[in-house]
């Protein structure tokens, strides 16, 4: 039997959410390992209701939007489950759409709700899904994808960045799977907008898709890209281990570390197969898998912008109306609802560079200045400086930090109090957001 540590409590509360508080982690640290986790997925979902002014209909879209990124971010920080939103954020950084190209919030928001309804569930249910939701075939255009004058983008993509890859079809496969995506589309201007199937727009002829041919239809695709038995037609080509490790790989690089071995790509793809495409299954075998919680694991990665901000808020006290994440997360490369482009978000590199760094400061030094005003900063003044820094490393949750950062931290103290310094809990404050532990997931 496995049972957790402090380190590894900690560690899994961050990366199967936005990071615990001390307590949390305590509470956990001694369980056994499997029952923990679990736990996680037995939580309790909040119910998912939009932002209360998406029924104004005076309210902009900015305003729209404004409101659903801090929505979003409070329910990162206050979710009783906060797995299904770590997995929400994996299914928007997965099946990418972005409100720059739809335009339009509510969409964006039945996304996300839908992304959250399906975060722990059947993968292939989700992909149909995806198939008939509105702000997906406006952003990979498949709404004017019609018999005669089909368009390639959603097909395309299906593939290579949202199920198989690049290299595990052909050319010629595309171009019948666009035909057989035509008249998938949405019902027309001005809305309200909802998934339209249109018979007439839809290309009926003979489609041959890794080797079998018929009168394909984009439901069948998926079928067949899922190696189910579409139409009564067996496969010659099965796609189902191949998507499986497809999708695998990218849960593991996005919950433990990148570049993981082959093996502990297809012990995830096994189980995510042999579950009928279950997400919980897979998750189960990460997060009980001893390699999630090696130094590999613990050290691989950095938080993205959206962790980063979550967990800044969650531990400051100070809430996303107050914090406004929108305002820095363009310029830390993570803007919610509008990802770079359809492949999304990358990991660990992607995210620093001197303009990101500005930007989490920034964004520290606000929540520091408000959290100040609002007289919810710990007060450290009659501790000695081994004590302070213990203390403010115990409110940021950082159970194990560098011998390099607790040095660092106790000579900024001792150095500030022999000059008899006044910001002695505003600046400790600040620099614990900003130590390189608390950039790491």
């Amino acid at each position: 039997m496995a049972v957790l540590n402090v380190d590894d409590a900690a560690h899994l509360l961050r990366r199967a959410g936005f990071g615990g508080t001390l307590a949390e982690i305590n509470a956990l640290a001694g369980q056994d390992r499997a029952a923990a986790v679990e736990n996680l997925f037995s939580a309790p979902v909040p119910a998912d209701v939009p932002p209360a002014n998406f029924s104004d209909s005076s309210a902009s879209d900015w305003d729209r939007w404004v409101a659903l990124t801090q929505w979003w971010y409070e329910r990162m920080i206050s979710s009783t489950n906060p797995l299904v939103e770590k997995m929400t954020l994996f299914w928007h950084g997965h099946f990418c759409s972005a409100q720059d190209k739809v335009g339009n919030v509510l969409l964006m928001y039945q996304q996300n709700a839908m992304f959250r309804a399906n975060a722990l569930g059947n993968f292939r249910a989700l992909a149909h899904a995806v198939g008939r939701d509105p702000a997906m075939l406006f952003y990979l255009d498949n709404d004017p994808n019609v018999k005669g004058v089909q368009n390639e983008n959603f097909a395309r993509e299906l593939w290579e960045l949202f199920t198989l890859g690049i290299g595990n079809y052909t050319q010629d496969d595309i171009v019948a799977s666009a035909k057989a995506w035509t008249g998938h589309g949405v019902t027309p201007w001005p809305g309200p907008y909802s998934y339209q199937f249109t018979d007439s727009e839809h290309d009926h002829s003979q489609k041959t898709i890794f080797g079998q041919t018929h009168d394909w239809d984009g439901d069948d695709v998926l079928d067949l890209t899922l190696a189910d038995q579409a139409q009564g037609i067996s496969l010659a080509v099965d796609k189902r281990g191949v998507s499986a490790r497809f999708i695998a790989k990218k849960l593991w690089t996005f919950f433990a570390y990148p570049n993981p071995d082959p093996s502990l790509v297809n012990l995830v793809a096994d189980a995510f197969v042999a579950n009928a495409w279950d997400v919980t299954s897979a998750l189960r075998v990460i997060f009980n898998h001893d390699a999630f919680y090696s130094t590999t694991a613990k050290q691989g990665l950095v938080r993205s912008p959206a962790e980063f901000m979550a967990a800044c808020m969650k531990y400051s006290g100070i809430g996303p109306a107050d914090a406004h994440p929108e305002w820095y997360a363009d310029q830390m490369g993570q803007e919610l609802f509008n990802p770079p482009d359809v492949s999304g978000w990358k990991n660990n590199a992607y995210w620093i560079s001197a303009a990101g760094f500005w930007a989490r400061a920034s964004f520290v030094r606000d929540l520091t200045w408000q959290a100040s005003s609002k007289k919810i900063l710990l007060d450290t003044r009659s501790m000695t400086v081994p004590a302070a820094v213990q203390a403010i490393l115990d409110e940021f949750a950082l159970t194990t930090v560098t011998p390099t950062t607790r040095t660092a931290l106790q000579g900024w103290l001792t150095a500030e109090r022999a000059a008899h310094g006044w910001a002695e809990r505003v600046n400790l404050f600040t620099l614990v957001m900003l130590t390189p532990d608390f950039q790491l997931a």
